[in-house]
């Protein structure tokens, strides 16, 4: 059929030619688990078809005449009294995905059954971008790291840690910030298993003995995940971390992030300004990233030009000229600043100020026009004022250019389905931990049940202190004043500390006292993380 005939025959069209009921959304129908059993994606994918139930009665949907042809297959292999609808191809092709990453909780079963000797040589020849949902005729280990990532990300995962111990492996998972062991790995099979990861990272394989990074971008249904994969020798061969970031995730709004009603006003009167330095702080995996993104995204106009500088580039920002940092060919973040200014920006983001130079660039180009965001690993936000300074900025520098600093932490949500209120003698004791009596009004907690894997907690929100620079502030900085002096002079500006902002969220129900204090013990200890760069 020709591309002009086909397009004309929409599917309503071949409803019409056919018979069929036409169904614009296939949301009614569940999944036929003996259809998914009997064909695997890879032939659903190509023919645009997929089994469903409807009312429990076996149905197939498609969306034009290539599928309609294969269900006469169908028939022969399941059964004759089948029903068949017509819909839209995104449905069919949304029914698929949602199928086939049903099939979760097979990984440890795969384990079981693994044949160290069936292991071919197909790990070699495994293209870039491969949709991971499709695992038909593929080698065990190419099966099994395969399935590692696909639970992975359908468990939200944004790490996975392959750790190698003297008689076993374990596979772990970062989910909400917290490792969770996902399953285990026999021995034996380790270094199939590292080289898999390593040729899906274009990483030198023979080489065991010396760390090395590598990236890859894999397919799961209709989503495309980047993984950044670093692997390091141990006295039990080779430790591998993946990193995964879903390019096809939903960037957060400003308001979504969980700032209370006078942060959010602050920082978005701040982000306003037509030039200046914002610093925004935490330690890795605070979700800084992802509040830059969210005020790119606030200020992103027709009439501004936006330029950004990241390692890695996290999320596609439409509108924003984003380049990628890369030191082993020489792109710092201080040389591809000095790049940057010649592009006439209005909005620079540098992901981070690692050095002195870089510091200096940043405030230069702030003195000179711009409004420049970065990031700072410190522990809260007087500390990031003093860090410039112990990068060695000049005082007069820091209190021309810094606007305001956004040190931040993430704490993870009480499960919405399994959500119930402390018991009062509990409540008071554990609302005195963090320096507060109760209110009259009830804290909760996480039961823990089947959709948050028995712990209680589902998804994460923000806490936020923000420092905004006022005379009494640029007066301590001017006489280097230390991080505990502008704090108390912020504080008494009317600045809410990290952990005052914890509390808040613990009396409206949104997180526990021991997930504000997980996250705020490093401030409470008065220590300092150590520099990333």
């Amino acid at each position: 059929m020709s591309t002009v005939a086909r397009s004309e025959l929409t599917p309503q069209k071949i409803s019409h030619k056919l018979g069929l009921p036409y169904v614009p959304q296939l949301s009614a129908h569940h999944v036929w688990d003996r259809f998914v059993e009997t064909f695997d994606i890879g032939f659903v994918r190509r023919h645009r078809l997929m089994g469903l139930l409807h009312d429990e009665r076996p149905t197939i949907a498609i969306c034009d005449l290539a599928g309609w042809r294969q269900t006469d297959i169908v028939r022969r292999m399941l059964t004759p009294r089948l029903s068949v609808v017509v819909t839209s191809e995104d449905q069919v092709q949304q029914a698929i995905n949602r199928a086939y990453e049903a099939q979760s909780g097979q990984t440890q079963a795969l384990i079981d059954e693994l044949d160290r000797d069936a292991v071919l040589s197909e790990i070699e020849t495994l293209s870039r971008h491969e949709d991971l949902l499709d695992t038909t005729g593929r080698a065990p280990v190419i099966k099994l790291v395969n399935m590692i990532l696909f639970e992975a990300v359908k468990n939200g995962a944004s790490d996975i840690h392959i750790q190698p111990y003297e008689d076993r492996v374990i596979v772990r998972q970062r989910i909400d910030g917290v490792l969770f062991d996902a399953f285990e790995i026999p021995k034996e099979l380790q270094g199939e298993v590292t080289t898999r990861v390593k040729v899906l990272g274009r990483m030198d394989i023979a080489e065991k003995r010396l760390p090395q990074d590598g990236r890859a971008t894999v397919q799961i249904g209709d989503r495309l995940i980047d993984l950044r994969i670093a692997s390091l020798p141990t006295s039990h061969l080779e430790r591998v971390v993946i990193r995964l970031l879903d390019k096809s995730a939903r960037l957060h709004s400003l308001g979504e992030l969980g700032m209370n009603d006078q942060t959010l006003r602050e920082f978005g009167e701040l982000i306003q300004l037509d030039h200046g330095l914002l610093l925004v702080t935490g330690p890795t995996g605070s979700g800084k990233s992802t509040t830059l993104y969210a005020a790119l995204q606030e200020i992103n106009t027709v009439d501004q030009n936006v330029l950004t500088l990241e390692d890695p580039i996290e999320y596609q920002l439409e509108g924003v000229s984003q380049t990628q940092i890369n030191e082993k060919k020489g792109m710092t973040f201080a040389r591809g600043l000095r790049n940057v200014l010649r592009q006439d920006p209005d909005i620079i983001m540098v992901g981070e100020i690692r050095d002195r130079e870089t510091a200096v660039m940043a405030i230069q180009a702030s003195l000179t026009g711009h409004l420049v965001f970065s990031t700072l690993h410190t522990n809260d936000a007087a500390s990031a004022v003093t860090r410039l300074l112990d990068l060695g900025i000049e005082p007069y520098l820091v209190t021309s250019s810094l606007v305001a600093a956004l040190a931040q932490r993430l704490v993870r949500r009480i499960c919405e389905q399994c959500r119930e209120p402390v018991p009062a003698d509990e409540q008071r004791r554990q609302l005195a931990r963090l320096g507060a009596a109760p209110t009259g009004e009830p804290i909760y907690r996480g039961r823990g049940c089947e959709q948050c894997r028995n712990t209680g907690y589902r998804g994460r929100i923000g806490l936020f202190e923000l420092l905004t620079m006022n005379d009494a502030c640029r007066e301590l900085v001017q006489n280097r004043g230390n991080a505990a002096d502008i704090r108390q002079a912020a504080r008494e500006a009317g600045m809410a500390l990290l952990i005052d902002d914890g509390l808040d969220k613990v009396q409206r129900g949104w997180t526990t006292v021991e997930e504000v204090l997980r996250v705020t013990r490093a401030i409470r200890d008065n220590t300092e993380p150590a520099e990333i760069g």
